[in-house]
């Protein structure tokens, strides 16, 4: 058995040394920040999943995002997002943008936080985080899981869902989640809050975002079939 386990690992490491060496992978590397945030679900606030993004600037306006579950090396990609400037918000049909949701709670709170295990933890971190939240403070985002791993956490089954923020207290995620999470990125959520007031603008978020705020309602994606055009 210990010998059937040494060749596994080997044809692995031997696996992905071939693949690195012939296959392209720039796409990947072009992603140079990592964030970590909460998502909840549109249509079910009770439910809230920490979501850790790795983002790739396509222009100052536009961001993309991949999400994982965590930052390990075995992490379920659970998800994407993209993330546009108040300008490109703006000009969204407004049928678009009930999709989408404001940051501004997000990086006030501190829940948003940056490189939560790449950077040196406490001062230097926020220090480090600033121009990010300073720009990411005015953006909207729009957010889909395609696994939903609170619920299936083996396979992704299942139709994708919208995904929300927060955009005031009382609102989540629990108490708890936000504990583990700073315990294991050695970061502190309250003090970074307190810390964002000394350098955070005065900001309102534009009305249109977060819809379900107006009308009690989230959205869901449903399964609907319908005859194939040819």
């Amino acid at each position: 058995m210990e010998s059937e386990t040494k060749q596994s690992v080997y044809h692995s490491a031997t696996y992905h040394a071939a693949g690195e060496a012939i296959m392209s992978f720039k796409p990947i590397n072009e992603i140079h920040q990592h964030l970590c945030a909460f998502h909840v679900y549109s249509s079910d606030h009770s439910r809230h999943v920490e979501a850790h993004h790795y983002c790739k600037h396509l222009s100052k306006d536009f961001h993309q995002c991949v999400i994982y579950d965590s930052d390990d090396p075995n992490a379920r990609l659970i998800g994407i997002e993209y993330i546009v400037s108040e300008k490109i918000f703006k000009s969204l049909p407004p049928e678009e943008k009930k999709f989408w949701h404001s940051h501004k709670y997000e990086v006030e709170s501190g829940l948003l936080q940056l490189a939560p295990k790449s950077l040196v933890p406490g001062a230097a971190t926020d220090i480090a985080e600033q121009p990010a939240m300073l720009e990411l403070h005015q953006t909207y985002g729009k957010t889909i899981h395609t696994w939903a791993i609170d619920v299936y956490p083996d396979l992704p089954l299942g139709p994708p869902n919208l995904m929300m923020s927060y955009i005031g207290d009382g609102q989540g995620p629990p108490a708890e989640m936000v504990q583990a999470r700073d315990a294991a990125s050695g970061q502190d959520t309250a003090a970074k809050r307190e810390l964002r007031k000394g350098y955070l603008s005065s900001y309102e978020r534009v009305e249109a975002a977060d819809e379900w705020a107006k009308t009690g309602r989230g959205v869901e994606f449903v399964v609907k079939e319908v005859p194939l055009k040819k």
